[in-house]
């Protein structure tokens, strides 16, 4: 079934059941019965393997039918060896193709859950095998054994009735000792006519049914595969959608960033015209908050080069660390030469990048790329699911028909052979018991007087007085 996940594959015959060996206590691989039973059933599988379509030209197949090739040695060769973990995974049609689209191994495992957009004709069929499935199984199956084992029954009272007729016979004179000993024969008869009977039940009808139970398993689990992959072509579908709805976002994002950049391309350029009264007025804002905004805009002042050269202007010499600067008139420590000083914020943000070594731009750049990547991975997994689930549609509905069709021409050959062999049985049955009528009609009732005489002497009474004499 990995190998052909759309074909609907006869069930191989278990080797023994447990109530072979609960029964047998070890020695079932020796009982002629389940020897030919084991053949029958290999048999049968053989034969529907050799002749459905696809199948019989499986070299799977065509290997294990050469004596040369041994299933260990099969099992490890191409195609087995070559099958991926999954088939959701590989093409449907050729599960074990090495040069499948790489975009294969993106796909996600399905896990079953409701479908989005139903196929109604495959939710008949899956309807309609689950009924199946379920009257074979827990009616059919058990009705049948029921039957057999009343019948086996009946076979044992049969023989126990016909010993007792035939010990019966010997003490009875003639004709009535014919009869009953020909009465014997005829239970003797019946016991091993159902014995008979039980044999071509367990191969026209008892195997029959179970093997169609199987079906009914193996029928429900190639319709669950395609639904599984329904799902995943759904799952790729909106996981497409998502990945779509991201890139935008990020594309979106990227493009916004851009026109701020440009924007501030612009105002740096007007910055650096303009004159010192400007970088005065920064100082007065930063020294009315030391928070938010104009800490940052400080920041970027004192990053600036033109702040670095009015800095070295107006300090033209370096004063000793706790002296009163002349031209700001606020206590301050004087930072060295060409050490930019920063606001708390900007401060912050130098060692949040120096630690995650963070750049936005790359970040997002990289993210858009990614995100490129995948949509393309998930456009073309959408296209080959698709494709996919069209080609399993066809090829599981195709399966189907041809199962029907089998299973109407064998449940037909199933119901004549049950007919059969009941008349087979009822036409022994008739003759040996017309032997008995016949033989009973000669006993003459007439014939026979009366009791036989018995052997024992009578003696007269003692009357009350020699008794009373004698005492």
């Amino acid at each position: 079934m990995r190998l052909h996940p759309t074909l609907i594959i006869p069930p191989i015959p278990a080797k023994h059941t447990l109530v072979d060996y609960a029964v047998k206590q070890g020695h079932a691989k020796e009982d002629p019965a389940v020897i030919m039973s084991r053949k029958r059933l290999l048999q049968r599988f053989l034969r529907r393997l050799d002749t459905h379509p696809v199948l019989k030209h499986d070299s799977v197949f065509r290997r294990f039918l050469d004596a040369r090739f041994s299933w260990h040695e099969i099992e490890r060769t191409p195609p087995l060896s070559t099958l991926p973990k999954s088939n959701f995974c590989a093409p449907p049609n050729d599960p074990s193709n090495q040069n499948a689209s790489p975009a294969y191994q993106a796909l996600p495992v399905p896990h079953m859950r409701a479908l989005n957009k139903p196929n109604v004709r495959f939710q008949d069929s899956e309807a309609f095998t689950n009924r199946f499935a379920s009257h074979m199984s827990s009616k059919m199956e058990k009705s049948n054994r029921k039957l057999v084992r009343r019948w086996t029954d009946i076979s044992s009272d049969y023989s126990e009735l016909g010993a007792v007729l035939n010990g019966l016979s010997l003490s009875e004179t003639h004709p009535l000792s014919q009869a009953i000993e020909r009465t014997g024969q005829a239970a003797d008869a019946t016991y091993m006519a159902i014995g008979e009977l039980l044999q071509q039940w367990e191969a026209l009808v008892t195997e029959p049914l179970h093997e169609y139970t199987q079906f009914a398993a193996i029928l429900q689990k190639t319709i669950t595969w395609r639904h599984l992959k329904h799902v995943q072509f759904e799952t790729v579908q909106d996981l497409l959608a998502e990945k779509r709805a991201q890139l935008a976002e990020y594309e979106r994002v990227e493009a916004e960033a851009q026109r701020l950049q440009a924007a501030l391309e612009r105002g740096g350029r007007g910055l650096l015209s303009q004159n010192a009264a400007a970088s005065q007025t920064a100082s007065r804002s930063m020294q009315q908050s030391v928070y938010g905004a104009a800490a940052e805009d400080e920041d970027q002042s004192q990053d600036s080069p033109w702040s670095r050269s009015s800095e070295r202007a107006s300090t033209p010499t370096e004063m000793p660390q706790g002296t009163t600067s002349s031209a700001s008139g606020s206590m301050a420590p004087k930072v060295p030469v060409g050490t930019p000083r920063r606001g708390m914020f900007g401060s912050l943000r130098q060692t949040v990048q120096n630690i995650m070594d963070v750049d936005p731009e790359k970040t997002r750049q990289s993210s858009i790329s990614r995100l490129r990547e995948e949509v393309l991975h998930l456009e073309e997994g959408v296209k080959l699911t698709e494709r996919d689930l069209e080609y399993a549609s066809t090829m599981i509905q195709a399966s189907l028909d041809r199962f029907q069709r089998l299973k109407v021409a064998d449940f037909k050959q199933l119901l004549l052979d049950y007919a059969h062999m009941h008349r087979e049985y009822c036409r022994k049955g008739l003759e040996v018991w017309e032997h008995a009528r016949d033989a009973l009609n000669d006993v003459d009732p007439s014939a026979f007087g009366g009791m036989p005489d018995a052997t024992l002497t009578t003696q007269p009474r003692a009357s009350s007085s020699n008794w009373r004499a004698d005492s």
